[in-house]
């Protein structure tokens, strides 16, 4: 299983895209310098990288730390339904975790014959036990590889150009077609359009939250 089958092909896609928008926020700050020391250019961009780093270590703790509270919710959901007159409790728990899903559209009365055919399903099923090794594994790296893998894209330009102000159009240029890229790649429609769509949204979502960060930040 891979990291979207945890926490979904959307949020997966996220990692790369935070990754990217957090190493642009912090290499256009050259945009006031253009005339800075290469070893500084250089330093930046690699600070730039180490917080792309750090912010997809910090999501996987994360990630792992919702996963964690997934298995003891499921497991006190089964014990529930499995001790005599406590299937009302756990469909009330079903309601709590279900209502603010993709279940809301159907009416309050019909959730709950739902919640009530669900619980008596947990009745039968098998505890899931704690968190699996591939899990921790998974979900530590997953969001740490496509975040870092993002910052590295947005700096290598400055590692391969002399002139700070060309390597941060270029850094810009890179940035901006990576996070076209995940929008393109996150729809599940086959549709050529959609996909393009969806991949223009995000290039723009992910400039302006670029730009709202370089000035909050001045």
């Amino acid at each position: 299983m891979g990291l979207a089958d945890y926490i979904g092909r959307y949020w997966a896609g996220a990692e790369i895209l935070y990754g990217a928008i957090i190493a642009m926020s912090v290499t256009s700050s050259l945009r006031e310098y253009p005339f800075v020391l290469q070893s500084v250019v250089l330093d930046i961009a690699l600070a730039a990288h180490l917080c792309s780093v750090a912010w997809g270590l910090e999501e996987g703790l994360i990630y792992l730390w919702e996963r964690d509270y997934i298995h003891r919710r499921e497991n006190r959901l089964i014990e529930l339904a499995h001790a005599p007159g406590g299937t009302e409790t756990a469909v009330g728990l079903l309601g709590e975790q279900l209502d603010s899903s993709i279940l809301h559209t159907i009416p309050p009365e019909r959730r709950a014959g739902v919640y009530e055919r669900l619980a008596g399903d947990f009745a039968v099923a098998a505890v899931p036990g704690t968190v699996t090794t591939r899990e921790v594994r998974t979900l530590i790296l997953g969001p740490l590889v496509r975040s870092s893998f993002a910052g590295a894209v947005v700096i290598a330009p400055f590692f391969l150009i002399g002139d700070a102000g060309t390597a941060l159009l270029a850094s810009n240029v890179l940035g901006v077609a990576l996070l076209f890229a995940v929008g393109y790649s996150i729809v599940t429609e086959a549709s050529g359009a959609s996909r393009v769509a969806s991949g223009l949204r995000t290039a723009m979502v992910g400039i302006a939250i670029a730009a709202i960060t370089i000035a909050v930040g001045k």
